[in-house]
């Protein structure tokens, strides 16, 4: 994540940021990882005008009935949402993915 901004920004995560398989025609989450997820608070410091890697896990398992358990090959896109050391939240672009068999 990059920081145009002249303050310090915080990401709070567990470690990491989950993102969701989105369907790029509709905008519409499919799917994700469906783990267990860990809730240890780690604070990702970001210094004005650099950037820093936040690692990004993104299941595949489906959570429409209809695409079956898993999200079928094809090419999507992957959001993520922000969770800010302020308490505001943002979501990231969307990523285009190619979900392979």
């Amino acid at each position: 994540m990059g920081n145009r901004a002249d303050a310090e920004i915080e990401v709070v995560t567990t470690g990491i940021v989950f993102g969701w398989v989105v369907d790029p025609s509709t905008g519409s989450v499919v799917g994700g990882y469906s783990g267990a997820h860990t809730l240890p608070r780690v604070v990702f410091r970001i210094v004005p005008q650099t950037f820093e890697l936040i690692p990004l896990l993104v299941g595949t398992a489906s959570f429409v009935p209809d695409l079956g358990y898993a999200v079928p090959p094809g090419r999507w896109v992957v959001r993520a949402l922000l969770a800010l050391g302020d308490g505001r939240r943002r979501s990231t672009p969307h990523l285009p993915i190619t979900v392979i068999p």
